[in-house]
């Protein structure tokens, strides 16, 4: 007995549509285009922000945290005042 196995390629895709007259769906449509910078921003945080203390703890305060922090959001394009109303 053979066996024969196919294997097809599904084209799968997605489309997200938003009323940008809406403010809470035009809200919405902000959180989706920029997903990808705050994906990027969480991995830094997640990875790499603990760094700027790790040989000086003393220096890690609530008041470098939060400047820190800021910094990085600057950096990676993101508002979150924007992000969530």
């Amino acid at each position: 007995m053979d066996i024969v196995v196919l294997l097809t390629t599904i084209d799968m895709k997605a489309k997200l549509e938003f009323n940008l007259l809406e403010p809470e769906e035009a809200q919405e449509h902000l959180q989706c285009v920029n997903a990808s910078k705050m994906a990027c921003f969480i991995w830094e945080l997640k990875h790499n922000f603990w760094r700027k203390w790790k040989h000086n703890e003393t220096d890690f305060n609530l008041d470098n945290y939060k400047e820190a922090l800021q910094k990085l959001m600057e950096e990676h394009n993101i508002n979150p005042d924007e992000l969530y109303q």
